[in-house]
């Protein structure tokens, strides 16, 4: 029986560091019955994610060495579940998908945490680690909260 599968968007503003990011750590928390992708509102389709963010990522297992930046008003799947890194981000993905917006949110809201993720472009090294760190403490607490029950679940075909 095939497995079942709810995609997930990571969204942020050009998808060269913050979205890009999320969906690198996510892919190396090797979660099969979650996969993810990631795309930006005001993306230039293409682009290779940012030399810090693909540094910053690697001690989690990511990788960012294949990226290329794309743009949500080019996408035609349909997702589970969107998650932005600012509010802005959130009502412009609304506005331009208005069936994802019952399932769009901002990620640290829907963890319950207060405040977004910050754009770290024209930052350094140091601001773009603690942006993984960030992203990856998150992430480990979405895993939580969409439950290894489902996965095991899908694997049985429950």
């Amino acid at each position: 029986m095939p497995k079942t599968q709810r995609n997930i968007l990571f969204v942020c503003t050009g998808n060269t560091c913050r979205s890009a990011m999320a969906e690198a750590l996510w892919r190396a928390m090797d979660i099969e019955c979650w996969p993810a992708s990631s795309a930006g509102v005001a993306a230039w389709p293409g682009q290779a994610a940012e030399e810090f963010a693909q540094e910053a990522v690697k001690p989690y297992g990511g990788d960012l060495s294949r990226h290329r930046s794309r743009d949500v008003s080019s996408l035609d799947e349909d997702y589970y579940l969107i998650l932005t890194m600012t509010t802005s981000q959130a009502q412009t993905v609304r506005r331009l998908r208005p069936k994802w917006a019952d399932k769009t949110f901002v990620l640290p809201q829907f963890l319950g945490e207060g405040g977004e993720i910050t754009d770290p472009l024209g930052t350094n090294q140091v601001y773009y680690d603690s942006l993984a760190w960030r992203l990856y403490r998150l992430l480990a607490r979405l895993k939580e909260k969409l439950g290894q029950d489902y996965c095991a679940k899908a694997e049985t075909g429950e």
